[in-house]
């Protein structure tokens, strides 16, 4: 064995230290919600998983055993495999975030090791940057204009101050980069952070000059991006943050960070679409408001708005907008079982100038005569269709509508219950019988499957996954006690080998487990995933100890697969014993006292257990037929077929 340096040992040590302190620190039913609306349930919570699209919630949270695990993705883990997999970043990253919201300083060392990943590095520059901005923005001098701006669209400094409006001064030095270098940044983390950016002829300019800034922030808080509004005559009006390993302006939404408590709470959220509409509606009080970044709503926008709400409301100010806005809706929003409502602003105005000019009453009572997104498609196909009634325009309506009802379905999994309810809708707003809808509608279906059947060439296959043996099976058996209840595990127990285990990860699950439970101080879940890192093991350790809960019975269950365990293993020895004998008698053997067979019987009769003595049997016949060719006869046992006779 090569030794382990003291040095390698007391960073392993602090390594192990650091996890715990952020565990203890992170309260995850916390962490989770930031994602996902959770509401009690016993001991646990629930809610819509924020990895897969769901109606009915399936997503638990443990805060006992700081735990989750999603009952229809199946994806599990602890605080850390939570931010793996939600952030899609590296276990190492996944601990710096956590350990910066937890207070915990990792030195030098353990930040180190998140090569490659600049997720926390871009979060770091776009918060001191905020405070940059805001600084200029207050600046006497500087952020007069601005100032005055601001109080034109009627936002007040303490709305100002909550959304972090700043400015970005005009010029070619707004003294941003030497104030970044001053504070510990490079210029790589601006240009990671599309703070700088590069023409075309290699010159370095900053990307956001002469404009109304306003910090873009997720769920958790974090400065993903930037806004930019123009303050001079820019033909681009707005400039966002370009994309980058933490923004996608197709994920996320402006507001979202301050709107998702009273989202959850009421369980609706308004969307408009720009910031200062936003900032406007949250001054008003409507503090559920939120706004896309220039994009139309996405799939990423309504799974996100779906962890949190129901129903949600778009505001939009043009009839061609209507139009977009409402395909849009029923196609993205439609199969992910989330209401969507529009409201149309009189008048060609935006939500800031409703506001500001009628009041709060005005725009609640816009929001209160929503139309459903469903009924204003079907209401704008009978205008342009049905203008003189004849029954062919009335009949390529319906087709129509329904073709998009059915795209809708198509693009996500609608269960049976909520089509039936889709259906029930479409025919009360068409005025036709719910059995024709369905007929009209299976229709399409079959006709679209059958067009892209014909696109693909190919059907689409099955995996089969491969099957485990029953040594394997007790070894996760064995996990699966033990991870849910390591103390039945006798401490003066002899350690199994875990060099058989088949799965690479349970094998290293194993080697921590046993390594705990060797040092008789007692195990708990938490010390095995502190010891395990990565979303994948830490997932794996959760499903396994799930399982071994429901499963009960942990003694006798843990006695049986241990038995089956050593039992494989004498198999595998008896295997290279018998594989080792015959090698020794290549073309038969030398006399009858070596026959094989003779000596594969001495080995069996050592074996006190059925199963080897049978195996051996079992290779007795091939051993006397091929040890015995050309012979007709000797003192070897004579073989099943004979004694039958």
């Amino acid at each position: 064995m090569v030794p382990v340096r003291a040095g390698c040992t007391a960073y392993l040590h602090d390594f192990d230290s650091k996890k715990n302190q952020i565990r203890d620190r992170v309260d995850i039913v916390d962490l989770v919600s930031e994602h996902v609306a959770l509401k009690r349930r016993g001991s646990g919570w629930v809610g819509l998983c924020p990895f897969h699209s769901e109606k009915t919630p399936s997503f638990t949270v443990s805060p006992d055993r700081g735990t989750y695990k999603c009952f229809g993705c199946q994806k599990s883990g602890d605080v850390f495999s939570f931010v793996e997999q939600r952030e899609n970043v590296p276990f190492m990253e996944a601990m710096r975030i956590l350990a910066d919201r937890a207070g915990v300083e990792l030195g030098r060392s353990a930040a180190s090791s998140a090569t490659g990943s600049r997720r926390s590095d871009i979060a770091k520059v776009n918060e001191w940057c905020t405070g940059f901005f805001r600084s200029r923005l207050l600046h006497a001098e500087i952020g007069r204009d601005a100032r005055a701006y601001v109080a034109g669209r009627n936002i007040n400094d303490e709305t100002a101050e909550r959304f972090g409006v700043g400015l970005a001064a005009a010029g070619s030095d707004s003294g941003l980069v030497a104030a970044a270098l001053r504070a510990g940044f490079d210029r790589a983390a601006l240009e990671a952070a599309d703070l700088l950016r590069r023409s075309e002829d290699g010159r370095v300019y900053e990307t956001f000059r002469h404009r109304l800034m306003f910090p873009i922030r997720d769920a958790t808080r974090r400065v993903i991006g930037f806004g930019g509004r123009t303050l001079g005559d820019d033909r681009a009006k707005y400039l966002n943050t370009r994309q980058n390993e933490l923004f996608d302006k197709g994920r996320s939404l402006y507001g979202v960070d301050i709107a998702r408590t009273r989202i959850c709470e009421i369980g609706r959220a308004v969307v408009v679409e720009g910031y200062t509409d936003c900032i406007a509606a949250h001054q008003a009080g409507f503090t559920e408001t939120v706004a896309t970044l220039g994009t139309a709503l996405t799939e990423s926008h309504v799974d996100l708005l779906r962890r949190y709400c129901d129903e949600v409301i778009l505001m939009f100010d043009s009839d061609d907008a209507g139009d977009a806005a409402a395909d849009r809706a029923i196609r993205v929003a439609l199969p992910r079982h989330l209401t969507v409502r529009l409201a149309r602003i009189p008048d060609k105005k935006d939500p800031s100038d409703l506001l500001s000019e009628d009041g709060a009453d005005a725009f609640s009572a816009l929001l209160n005569e929503a139309e459903d997104a469903l009924e204003f498609r079907w209401l704008k196909l009978t205008r342009r269709y049905c203008e003189d009634g004849s029954p062919g325009g009335r009949r390529e309506a319906i087709r129509e509508f329904l073709g998009d009802i059915v795209d809708a379905c198509r693009t996500g999994a609608v269960d049976p219950i909520r089509r039936g309810l889709i259906v029930n809708q479409v025919a009360a707003l068409v005025g036709i019988a719910t059995a024709d809808v369905h007929a009209v509608m299976n229709d399409l279906e079959s006709r679209k499957a059958r067009a892209s059947v014909d696109r693909a060439g190919v059907a689409e296959t099955r995996v089969r996954r491969p099957a485990v043996n029953a040594m394997q099976a007790a070894w996760t058996r064995v996990l699966e006690v033990l991870l849910d209840s390591p103390d039945v595990w006798q401490s003066d127990a002899p350690t199994p080998d875990t060099s058989g285990i088949a799965d690479e990860r349970d094998r290293r699950i194993a080697e921590t487990l046993f390594g705990l439970l060797a040092r008789g101080t007692g195990v708990t879940r938490s010390d095995v995933l502190a010891a395990c890192p990565g979303s994948d093991g830490a997932q794996r350790v959760t499903e396994l100890a799930e399982t071994g809960g429901r499963r009960g019975n942990h003694a006798a269950t843990l006695e049986v697969a241990l038995e089956q365990i050593r039992s494989g293993a004498r198999a595998q020895c008896i295997d290279k014993v018998m594989e080792t004998e015959m090698k020794a008698w290549p073309t038969g053997p030398p006399s009858t006292d070596d026959d094989p067979r003779a000596v594969l019987q001495r080995i069996a009769s050592g074996h006190r257990h059925f199963g080897p003595r049978r195996k051996i049997r079992q290779r007795m016949g091939v051993a006397g037929v091929a040890g015995t060719a050309g012979r007709t006869d000797g003192p070897g046992e004579p073989d099943e077929s004979a004694k039958t006779q």
